[in-house]
């Protein structure tokens, strides 16, 4: 298995004798730095894009100035903030393209656990949810209808003491199952299970999955909500600290492969922030 660091890349044209690169919109909240500064009318605070009018309170000298309203921005973009890491067992391909807002493009060749695994991830705990609330949405492309042989996943949310607060993927029946573990959202594990008419066939899908600690969790697709289940007493206060898009594991025979294209995926840790597709 083969660890490669990701190197942060944001590539923004301002200004004439631009010919080509990656245009992104500059939301509040972008990513920035002396090397990516952000658009007419806004400043880089706390290395976040913003407007004088979206900060919260004081000027650019003040304590405060690196302080803004939770509620506007998400805490993580896939497009805007990229990956710290990845992860590609032998044989596999992971690739990230920063020209499609950061879009993961993972392949495996087999089910084997030398051959599973091709991830991108984000291991900066300030990015991720706390322990009381999170909120995850993002695009889910197939290249082909699904035919798996055992269980697959390609999304992760887990914790440093290895508990994995939330984990999506397929079964071999071409389900749907989201899973949390137990001691995360509670103190019992919650799995379920979804099936869609016509089966998950080539194309794309939007996920949208959120927690609150002693409510519910939430589940949709295509904007339905599929479930709304209550979560039981509360486990673990240990938050996430990575969040893992690709190919997770494939728990199936050997000798199968598949491929997954993640994009627009987004986190937030507050029910305030509004999450909206790019």
């Amino acid at each position: 298995m083969r660890r490669l660091p990701v190197a942060f890349a944001l590539l923004v044209l301002w200004g004439a004798g631009a010919s080509c690169g990656v245009d992104l919109h500059d939301v509040p909240g972008r990513a920035c730095d002396d090397a990516h500064p952000c658009g007419p009318g806004r400043t880089c605070v706390d290395s976040h894009c913003h407007a004088p009018d979206e900060l919260d309170g004081g000027d650019a000298g003040s304590p405060d100035a690196g302080r803004f309203d939770a509620g506007l921005a998400p805490l993580w973009q896939q497009r805007l903030h990229g990956f710290t890491n990845s992860t590609v067992d032998t044989a596999c391909t992971l690739d990230i393209d920063p020209s499609r807002g950061n879009r993961v493009w993972a392949t495996i060749v087999s089910a084997d656990d030398a051959s599973d695994t091709a991830t991108a991830e984000i291991e900066e705990p300030a990015r991720l949810p706390g322990a009381a609330y999170g909120h995850l949405q993002g695009h889910l492309t197939l290249s082909a209808p699904l035919q798996l042989r055992g269980p697959a996943s390609f999304l992760a949310l887990d914790a440093a003491n290895g508990d994995t607060w939330l984990k999506l993927g397929f079964d071999a029946q071409g389900r749907l199952w989201v899973r949390s573990d137990a001691q995360t959202l509670s103190l019992s594990a919650m799995t379920e299970v979804f099936t869609r008419d016509g089966g998950f066939g080539a194309g794309d899908y939007v996920l949208d999955v959120s927690w609150t600690r002693g409510g519910a969790r939430q589940v949709s697709l295509d904007g339905v909500l599929l479930a709304s289940s209550p979560i039981g007493p509360a486990g673990t206060t240990t938050p996430p600290t990575r969040l893992r898009l690709g190919v997770v594991d494939y728990g199936g025979d050997a000798g199968t492969g598949w491929t997954v294209t993640l994009s627009g995926w987004q986190v937030a840790d507050n029910p305030a922030v509004m999450l909206e597709l790019p």
